[in-house]
């Protein structure tokens, strides 16, 4: 008798039911953790990556973009039309996001394992639009700070909009001008006609690294000078020989000597930098009045300077106080004077500022307030305000920090920084301000 092996055949359907089951269960687990890691889009092209995922082996990174707790479909663009700017980065696995916004993408650092997910995050920017391009304002740091004008006794409610100023230590606002580089002071009031209106304001400062220094020269000639900004030499020197590019005479010397008569070449660039050229010139806010009100002391305030500078106080009743094409004595009404105290003031930035803004200009050798200002350099500079109790001098900022006027009166030679504002129809078209990268203008 031949003996056979029982099969049960309900055990061998049990057994497939089972493996079947198994499959199910592993391809709907595997759904689920796809779809978990779904919500995280891999992107596999982000500038700093270089294009790799690949670090370990097989290993992947994944991404979600979030805007506040609003989950993206992808990370936006540079320049997206949301102004949306990138906020901060977290990771799994111990990974961390170092964000690069000129290349505008993440550096993923200390990645270790596999299937690493990332979260960016990205808020509505907080900007003014400067020049035709929306610009971030700053709270602390290096930047474009809001600056608001109220109570001012002296000026009326026009004066009151508020302003951006670049502050810090070096902020991103280099820009190309005349084929060089300048910087930008901010947005600010200026009258214009009957009515106070904002401009992007420019000045030309020796602080930039590898380029011709302009000069030191003195306020004024040395016979029959007086602290008429209408009337200086220094002002016909800049809207005349330098704004034409042209050779002609100046007072220039040593810095901190009494300056002697010069001939002064803004023609050929060999010894000065050359002068504007004609797409500079039709960039100048020609129309823009100056104000040139005076004060006898430096032991107020940036926001008291700016109020005084706006008023009505200079040494001689006879003295104008506005600078326009009406007022100007020389007919050299080009547009082109020098920065105020209250520049200088307001460009103080970091910890500091809130503290230093406190302080009078006379002080800010002190507390750190001019080593965290831009529009500090290591000689004299020459500003535009006259002292009202003297006719024989005007403020400058001192190479240690602070702002005088006890100097070798307006005939010592002094840095000199030309200063301008630009018209409304110059747009900056480029650029993110950066030294390497500073912002490009055009004429629309």
């Amino acid at each position: 008798m031949k003996l056979e092996k029982y099969v049960d055949k309900s055990v061998k359907r049990r057994k497939t039911i089972i493996i079947s089951l198994g499959t199910i269960v592993l391809i709907s687990v595997s759904f689920l953790l796809y779809k978990t890691f779904a919500s995280f889009t891999e992107n596999a092209e982000f500038p700093m990556m270089k294009g790799k995922v690949d670090y370990f082996g097989n290993s992947d990174i994944y991404f979600a973009f979030y805007k506040g707790d609003e989950q993206l479909d992808e990370m936006p663009q540079k320049g997206n039309e949301e102004n949306l700017a990138f906020d901060h980065g977290e990771c799994d696995n111990g990974a961390s996001i170092e964000w690069n916004s000129e290349e505008w993408g993440p550096m993923v650092k200390k990645l270790s394992k596999n299937k690493t997910k990332c979260s960016l995050y990205f808020k509505e920017q907080i900007g003014v639009e400067l020049g035709g391009m929306l610009v971030p304002v700053v709270g602390t740091g290096d930047g474009l700070y809001a600056v608001t004008h109220e109570d001012l006794e002296e000026l009326g409610q026009e004066w009151n909009k508020t302003e951006y100023r670049y502050a810090g230590v070096d902020p991103d606002n280099y820009v190309e001008f005349n084929n060089e580089i300048w910087r930008i002071i901010g947005l600010v009031n200026v009258k214009a006609g009957d009515s106070v209106e904002q401009r992007v304001k420019i000045v030309r400062t020796d602080g930039v690294k590898d380029q011709k220094a302009f000069g030191n020269y003195a306020w004024d000639r040395p016979s029959g000078y007086t602290n008429n900004w209408t009337t200086s030499k220094l002002k016909d020197m800049l809207n005349g020989i330098y704004y034409e590019s042209s050779t002609g005479e100046c007072y220039t010397g040593s810095n901190g000597n009494r300056a002697s008569q010069e001939t002064c070449d803004f023609n050929t660039g060999t010894i000065l930098p050359k002068g504007l050229d004609a797409a500079s010139r039709n960039m100048i806010d020609k129309e823009a009045i100056w104000n040139i009100g005076g004060w006898n002391t430096s032991e107020i305030t940036a926001k008291q300077f700016y109020e005084k500078e706006r008023g009505s106080t200079v040494y001689n009743e006879l003295y104008p106080i506005e600078w326009s094409s009406e007022t100007d004595v020389g007919e050299k009404h080009n547009g082109i004077g020098l920065i105020y105290p209250s520049d200088y003031g307001y460009a103080v930035g970091g910890e500091v500022r809130n503290n230093c803004l406190t302080k009078g200009l006379g002080d800010y050798n002190e507390s750190n307030c001019n080593t965290n200002d831009w529009l500090k350099t290591n000689n004299n500079s020459w500003t535009l305000s006259p002292i009202s109790t003297l006719s024989i001098d005007a403020f400058y900022i001192r190479d240690f920090g602070d702002v005088s006027f006890d100097g070798d009166y307006i005939l010592g030679a002094y840095e000199v920084w030309p200063t301008l504002y630009l018209t409304t129809s110059t747009k900056i078209v480029d650029g993110t301000g950066n030294i390497n990268s500073p912002f490009v203008l055009s004429i629309n």
